[in-house]
């Protein structure tokens, strides 16, 4: 039994964790140089993963999520309970501008909207608050730190107290505390010569920056991108300029022959209607607004 678990745990560390950590380190990246699509993109990836190492690590299935990072963020909060925050505060070592003190599943959630798979073409746009990478720094630090069976024994050589501690006690007794995993994150911090470390670590309000990294400042700033197909389809079949909404018409339905669009509404609003729907009915509309016109200046 114990050779099946020391397998298992081996093999969501390769699967799960090595490639969240990947995703995390350039996520960071990508928010240092403003590249907003795959910051949010590959944000989620790096949570959803951990959040199933969670998950896997603890006697659950991570079969029936999908990339939904809100729902297995829930799952979480039941096995890991006061482990993980209620509120995500500003930290006390970073200065922001207009911080908003969010739970981490208003934020999840916010996540989850701007980098679904849907989105990696910017078919809802994306709004980037100043505060995003903070706060996704501090999510991945409490859920990594939760990758292990939280109820068994700790290992001896772990220990910084008596041997009879739960994994479960020894980080409710140490906040900071998170298990090296030899995984990329944890190779990053160790290389001081690596340029990958910065990344990780510069303005990272966790304890994976250490007490002595030389923290340089950047640049933050709120940012927005509107839908294109908003800007390109949806907006034009609106107008009342008839060569405009008829270019738009014919745009619209070269759009729905040859991409595959999302059926359903946008996550977070699972009674919006699907976005093929959206552009359906604006054609509909556009093609009344033409006939009507049609008709007043037959009238005429």
């Amino acid at each position: 039994m114990e050779r099946l678990r020391a397998s298992q745990a081996d093999l969501v560390h390769d699967l799960f964790v090595r490639t969240a950590d990947e995703n995390y380190i350039t996520a960071r990246w990508c928010a240092i140089h403003q590249l907003n699509t795959d910051f949010f993109w590959l944000a989620v990836h790096a949570l959803e993963k951990y959040l199933k190492a969670v998950l896997l690590l603890n006697g659950c299935s991570a079969i029936s999520y999908s990339h939904n990072i809100v729902r297995l963020y829930t799952q979480a909060k039941r096995i890991a309970g006061k482990l993980l925050p209620d509120q995500l505060p500003q930290p006390q070592n970073l200065v922001i501008d207009r911080w908003i003190n969010l739970s981490p599943e208003e934020f999840l959630a916010h996540l989850f909207r701007q980098g679904n798979a849907h989105n990696r073409y910017l078919i809802y746009g994306y709004v980037v608050h100043s505060q995003d990478l903070a706060m996704l720094d501090v999510m991945i630090f409490a859920v990594r730190r939760l990758i292990c069976p939280l109820d068994e024994r700790v290992f001896p050589s772990r220990l910084r107290t008596a041997p009879t501690m739960t994994n479960r006690e020894l980080l409710t007794s140490f906040p900071d505390h998170y298990d090296r995993l030899s995984m990329p994150l944890d190779e990053a911090i160790e290389d001081r010569k690596s340029p990958v470390r910065t990344v990780l670590l510069n303005l990272n309000p966790t304890a994976f920056a250490p007490p002595d990294f030389p923290h340089t400042p950047v640049r933050s700033s709120f940012s927005f991108r509107n839908p294109v197909i908003a800007r390109r389809i949806l907006d034009p079949l609106q107008s009342e300029d008839a060569r405009y909404a008829a270019e738009a018409l014919e745009l619209a339905q070269w759009f729905l022959n040859n991409v595959q669009i999302p059926k359903e509404g946008r996550p977070g609003k699972p009674n919006a209607r699907g976005l093929a729907d959206q552009i359906k009915c604006a054609m509909d509309a556009a093609k009344k607004r033409a006939n009507a016109a049609t008709s007043a200046e037959r009238n005429v």
